[in-house]
């Protein structure tokens, strides 16, 4: 293994963040197998790949755009670095392999084990056979090892260990029928007969940007949007939100739409207000105020008001309306947000919101100010196209840029991105829009948004939020996946105190 962060491209070297291992041979059947293959003609990155592949030991990256991952590599063996000089179709100063070569990077080593319980197995296996790894000195590091790209594992019998994303058909056994001991750390528990010892694979305690903390009085929140269709997505992103808003302190939820799958709710009194939000957020630290506006799917039906009559008996779901403001402070100074009601305002039909809107920027007392709305103003998602967008660049865009608000926050699009205007620019774009789906990325909405000058920066497209850090004089702001990492972060400074 090369301990080296750097590559050798021809005659140049170039820094990256990950230990490069070299470049490698690849024919059929692949090296590194393609089940969880990504291609990206226009924004691979070595960074991007690796978010992809984040529970695997290694990563490949082949051809400029298309990224495979997996724990080994190299039978067809390694070939000089000349052969891997494709660029990064998303970082021209990048190494993306070559024509059948792959260039192979190792992941961070930030995964943990955590022990879930004693659990029964019997025929069909509870968790599936296909890779299982018997090893007398099994222990419960070289299960993880073994089983990286898994969300579960479980040791049974002091020498089996299995890998799957799903686990506990046949219920939960108590804990002392889970005796058996593991060969290299007898403090570990290695299953029992017939009896599974379930691990989860997490990522170690946060080792976040804002662990050290920006100087001085913070205000501190997230984001989260289309959040609202129950399942495995919505669950992972519910417990990290929770752990990183206990880390850090958040002092509210921005709630940015699509809050109630596939077709909101019916009454103030549905029970999705229940299993879609109150059971699910369920972390101490997510008992705070939800600032929430409503998407294009609790629009239908004309049921969006059901949303804000809900808020008037349930303090914590604040929505006094479908479109308001608010001030929190920070230090000595004031932060406006303005929360806006895309679904009508974005094709222009709602002139009443549009003066409102206005006149809240116009006069506003904040020394900052962050817009928030369900729809974007530029995405490289599907619904980046300048058919859905055009009513928002064309309405909501020139008043921000006029205004100096820094942030446009919103959701729609199934992913987390980043966006900003090339060169010097005032409003940076935040989508964060995958609390329950994910998407990927559409070339169609890239070419749109580079004839607009628009840079993006970052495209993530699988599940998590944002937040943010906000201090008197600059927000740091931090994309976070199911696992708790932060996987890509920046900071600004206020546009309204230049």
């Amino acid at each position: 293994m090369v301990p080296s962060v750097l590559i050798v491209l021809a005659c140049a070297v170039v820094a990256t963040g990950f230990p490069y291992e070299g470049c490698y041979k690849d024919r059929y059947p692949r090296d590194i197998p393609s089940s969880d293959k990504l291609v990206d003609s226009q924004g691979m990155t070595v960074e991007r790949c690796s978010m992809h592949c984040r529970t695997y030991k290694y990563f490949g990256i082949q051809s400029g755009d298309s990224c495979r991952c997996g724990n080994k590599y190299g039978y067809y063996g390694s070939v000089s670095n000349s052969e891997c000089n494709i660029k990064c179709d998303g970082n021209k100063d990048q190494n993306c392999g070559g024509s059948w070569r792959n260039a192979v990077y190792e992941n961070p080593d930030d995964l943990m084990a955590v022990h879930l319980g004693c659990f029964k197995d019997q025929y069909p296996r509870d968790i599936s056979s296909s890779g299982k790894l018997v090893d007398d000195n099994m222990g419960v590091q070289k299960c993880l090892d073994h089983c990286r790209g898994s969300r579960y594992f479980g040791i049974q019998d002091s020498d089996s260990c299995r890998c799957g994303n799903s686990y506990g058909d046949y219920g939960k056994a108590a804990n002392g029928e889970c005796t058996a001991q593991c060969k290299i750390n007898a403090n570990d528990n290695c299953g029992g007969r017939w009896r599974n010892a379930i691990y989860e694979i997490k990522s170690k305690p946060l080792n976040s940007v804002f662990a050290s903390g920006l100087p001085g009085p913070k205000l501190v929140f997230s984001a989260l949007g289309d959040w609202g269709k129950p399942g495995s997505g919505q669950t992972h992103v519910a417990a990290a939100l929770g752990t990183w808003s206990q880390v850090h302190q958040a002092d509210f939820t921005l709630a940015v739409g699509d809050n109630f799958y596939e077709t909101g709710v019916s009454s103030e009194n549905d029970p999705k207000f229940e299993t879609v939000w109150r059971n699910i957020y369920t972390h101490p630290a997510l008992q705070k105020t939800w600032y929430v506006i409503a998407g294009n799917h609790d629009h239908l039906f004309n049921r969006a008001k059901y949303q804000p009559r809900f808020g008037q008996r349930e303090n914590r779901w604040y929505m006094p309306s479908l479109y308001y403001s608010f001030y929190k402070t920070v230090g000595t100074k004031k932060v406006h947000f303005v929360l806006l009601d895309t679904d009508t305002v974005r094709w222009g039909r709602d002139k009443t919101q549009l003066d409102w809107f206005k006149r809240q920027l116009q006069s506003s007392q904040g020394d900052w100010i962050i817009v928030i709305g369900h729809h974007p103003i530029y995405s490289t998602g599907y619904h980046g196209v300048w058919s859905s967008t055009r009513g928002m660049y064309e309405n909501i865009r020139p008043l921000l840029e006029k205004y100096k608000v820094a942030l446009y926050i919103c959701g729609h699009d199934h992913s987390l991105q980043h966006l900003q205007k090339s060169g010097a620019h005032v409003v940076d774009y935040v989508i964060s829009g995958s609390g329950s789906k994910s998407d990927s990325t559409d070339s169609d909405a890239q070419e749109y948004v580079r004839s607009r000058g628009i840079k993006s920066v970052m495209f993530y497209p699988d599940h998590g939020f944002v937040g943010f850090e906000l201090t008197e004089a600059q927000v740091r702001v931090a994309y976070i996946d199911t696992y708790g990492r932060i996987i890509y972060s920046f900071t600004k400074g206020n546009p309204r105190a230049v």
